[in-house]
């Protein structure tokens, strides 16, 4: 991605957080956004057997898009792309971990989950994934990650395209208790050899 374009995107990256209900984690240090809502999809069964239920609390975690795309710079091959993004996912996941267990919400929190096509190789890190019905909004979800991967990879178009087939939209979740024992406080290195 040119710098121009960039510069545009952080612009409007800020708009919009400014829009949504959103919140950073760490701004410029953590991968994930989030926003505390009630659960509207189908019943997920997690990992260590945690359910939930529609209508549950969760949180919604959201990659900031933005915020990766400037970290890719420069990067020119799939393989450091996808370990890079799961470098940053375990870096930013003892952070949420603290997190969630600041907020006042806490014990009403049944875990947190997101949509993402970028799926593999999370199972590991203690996600759990499932489907997404394929009405409109996670169409238009789909387009709308499809574009951005496209501007993020430094294949664009072409890579976009091959991956109509093996990148679909998938749902990652995980339980509370299991997040906080990962990678809460009581946990004193959860990143195991990367340090």
């Amino acid at each position: 991605m040119n710098s121009s374009l960039l510069m545009l995107w952080g612009l409007w990256d800020d708009v919009y957080q400014r829009c949504t209900r959103l919140r950073y984690i760490e701004k410029g240090a953590n991968i994930f956004r989030v926003v505390l809502l009630r659960y509207r999809g189908e019943t997920l069964v997690t990992t260590d057997h945690q359910v939930i239920n529609r209508g549950d609390w969760i949180v919604k975690i959201h990659i900031h898009n933005y915020y990766f795309a400037t970290l890719c710079r420069g990067v020119k091959d799939d393989l450091r792309l996808a370990l890079l993004l799961r470098r940053h996912i375990m870096l930013s996941l003892p952070k949420l971990a603290s997190y969630l267990e600041s907020m006042d919400e806490k014990e009403k929190i049944k875990g947190i989950v997101g949509t993402t096509m970028l799926h593999k190789g999370v199972q590991p890190l203690g996600f759990s994934i499932s489907d997404v019905p394929m009405n409109g909004y996670f169409r238009y979800k789909r387009w709308y990650l499809r574009l951005l991967l496209r501007f993020i990879h430094p294949d664009g178009k072409k890579r976009v395209q091959s991956w109509k087939q093996d990148m679909p939209l998938k749902r990652v979740y995980m339980s509370k208790e299991s997040l906080l024992e990962r990678y809460g406080s009581q946990n004193p290195s959860p990143l195991g050899d990367l340090h």
